[in-house]
Formats: structure tokens, C-alpha cells, sequence
């Protein structure tokens, strides 16, 4: 895939973030994304894949596209107001490569249709070491067998690996355990959870 790291120079500054775009700058975006697409360029970067989906970071915009309401796939999630997403999207900003979102955008729909995030935990085994946890994979039930999911998780071991992490680790449902080796995953200890 070669999807490139977003480190902190790719964070949107902090009047982006007070920027909520309306109904219309959103469409208009959405043309300029079917441009850029066809233009086989988006940011600065070449397309990924010639299908037009290539994986980018979270952006505040992303709330409008469909993202909070393609985590409720994944799990129970309430719809946010403008105001709940662009607090929570700027706590996230504020650390920096530490904590990335990425998404894939449908070019035709422009919606998003792939997440997965990856936390990134600093240590003090292994000489103050990093370790990468991917959470939250989700592809739209519209978009599977795309192989979507695949992009979102090579992005995001890129990114760990990027960020010096030695290893990256995250927890599946027994039945995705396939999927993930296919991604280069090996099953390895027990899963221990305590919900509040």
C-alpha cells in the first residue's frame, strides 16, 4: 500500500478546528475530491490504489461523511452533536502522533467507509520503547470484501512502525482472528477485559 505516517506536521493547525464546514462546503469538497481522484493526486500524495479509496487521517469534516454513524457498526454508539465531535477531534490533535485516526473516503459517495485507530503507548521496558494498539477497525457493510480493511491496518502498523513502536497489538472476536493473520497478525496471550 505504502501509505506514508501522518506525524505531527500533518495535524491540522488549531483555527482549522474552528472551522465547521456547512452542507455546501462539504459538497463542494466532495467535487474537489472526485477531481483530485481523477487527477490520481489527493494532498500532495499519489492515490494509493487505482480503485480511488487510498487511507488519510481523521478530519473534523469526516463528522458530516457518515464516521460516528460507521462506528455504531462496530459498536454502540450514539449520535454526537457538531459541538461533541470538534472537542473530541481536538483533544485527539493535541497528541499529536501519539494518537491517529485514519479513514478511507468512498470518491463517489464521499463518505467515510474504513476507520481503525492506533495508540500510541510509550514505555519504560525495552530501553523507554513504544508500543502501537490498533482499536476500533471497522469497514461499512456497504464497502466489505474490498479490501478496505486490509489498507486501514497496514496504515496504521506503517504508522507504529513510523513512530519507532517495536511491536503493535490489538484484540479481535475469535472470528476476525483470520483476518488478522492475513494481515500479518499472530495469535498471541489471553485477552482480559474489566467493563465499567
Amino acid at each position: 500500500m505504502g501509505s506514508e505516517a501522518f506525524l505531527a506536521n500533518d495535524i491540522p493547525k488549531a483555527q482549522n478546528i474552528e472551522n465547521v464546514a456547512d452542507s455546501s462546503q462539504i459538497s463542494e469538497n466532495c467535487i474537489m475530491h472526485q477531481l483530485i481522484v481523477q487527477g490520481n493526486i489527493q494532498n500532495g500524495h499519489h492515490i494509493e490504489n487505482a480503485d480511488g479509496f487510498s487511507v488519510r487521517r481523521l478530519q473534523l469534516s469526516d463528522h458530516q461523511k457518515g464516521f460516528v454513524e460507521l462506528l455504531a457498526q462496530l459498536s454502540p454508539t450514539r449520535p454526537l452533536s457538531q459541538q461533541e465531535f470538534q472537542e473530541r477531534f481536538a483533544e485527539l490533535v493535541s497528541m499529536g502522533p501519539d494518537h491517529h485516526i485514519c479513514v478511507i473516503e468512498d470518491p463517489v459517495s464521499c463518505r467515510v467507509v474504513a476507520t481503525g485507530s492506533i495508540f500510541i503507548e510509550r514505555k519504560f521496558i525495552r530501553g523507554c520503547s513504544k508500543v502501537g494498539h490498533i482499536e476500533d477497525v471497522v469497514v461499512d457493510k456497504g464497502a466489505r470484501g474490498l479490501h478496505l480493511g486490509h489498507r486501514v491496518v497496514k496504515h496504521l502498523v506503517d504508522h507504529a512502525k513510523a513512530t519507532g513502536c517495536y511491536k503493535v497489538v490489538l484484540y479481535c472476536k475469535p472470528e476476525l482472528r483470520e483476518f488478522y493473520q492475513k494481515c500479518g497478525f499472530m495469535e498471541k496471550n489471553v485477552q482480559m477485559a474489566f467493563y465499567f
